[in-house]
């Protein structure tokens, strides 16, 4: 009677790497939504039709942990959205073409200055040309998304303190509040990623549905920001637009502080 190394190999060489991952994952995803039982589905219900009571109650319960797996959860569903559609090479030149964007462009440029004058070698535009020669590293990066969420996760969470603090926050809730209830808004990113694939493929609906999940990102994530703070819409929505120049602020300082201690690392090696 064969072992079951013998029956499992046979069927793993049969598999190509992305489809086994892609199964890999999902199976974390159905095990997460286990692990968090009905309390996800009745989140994701309030978010939906409550929002505002919603975050008020998940905003007062400051559960790390749940926060991390539901963060978790939205940056490995996006990653397999974008893995199956980067997988074809005509859609990664489309990806690619719209990175390569006037606005888009001049951005990366100027990120890549940023790290030319700390002493890193890295492109980020050059990592870009090299995606349009070699696709499966676009898949590597889809893959790594789930990463990037939960990095995002803790700098949009302190740039959502500092943002609601600075529009007025002085009896609100705290950090470990506010990164409790903010995996949720990140669920919305599910819905963007896919409409944004299919957008940059050439469907016009699909643009709709893009924006229009942009909107409603910013609607409960305003609804969240209200609740967080306990001051007025006004107060909200500039602690929202505080919030999104303080995350990208965020972003920049950490990629900078990595290539500089990885530039220093190297030399040092």
């Amino acid at each position: 009677m064969p072992d079951l190394t013998e029956t499992v190999d046979p069927l793993l060489a049969n598999y190509q790497s992305s489809t086994l991952i892609l199964w890999i994952t999902l199976v974390v995803i159905l095990v997460a939504l286990i692990a968090l039982g009905t309390e996800f589905w009745v989140n994701l219900w309030g978010m939906l039709w409550y929002p505002s009571l919603t975050f008020q109650r998940m905003l007062g319960e400051s559960q790390a942990i749940p926060g991390i797996v539901v963060t978790a959860i939205a940056g490995m569903a996006s990653g397999l959205i974008l893995n199956a559609y980067v997988a074809k090479a005509e859609v990664v030149n489309s990806i690619l073409d719209f990175l390569e964007l006037g606005f888009m462009s001049t951005a990366l440029e100027q990120l890549d200055n940023l790290l030319d004058q700390v002493g890193s070698d890295l492109s980020i535009l050059s990592k870009i040309d090299q995606l349009s020669e070699y696709g499966f590293q676009a898949q590597s990066i889809a893959l790594a998304v789930p990463i990037g969420f939960l990095i995002l996760w803790v700098l949009w969470g302190l740039a959502g303190q500092l943002g609601s603090m600075i529009a007025g926050n002085k009896a609100g809730h705290g950090l470990s509040n506010l990164l409790s209830a903010l995996p949720y808004t990140f669920l919305v990113a599910i819905l963007s990623t896919w409409f944004l694939m299919w957008s940059i493929t050439g469907s016009g609906f699909a643009k709709i549905l893009l924006y229009l999940s942009w909107l409603y990102f910013l609607f409960v994530h305003v609804a969240m920001m209200r609740e967080h703070g306990r001051y007025n819409i006004s107060k909200a929505i500039i602690a929202s637009i505080l919030t999104l120049i303080l995350t990208i602020v965020f972003v920049v300082v950490v990629v900078i502080l990595i290539a500089f201690i990885w530039a220093q690392a190297a030399n040092y090696l």
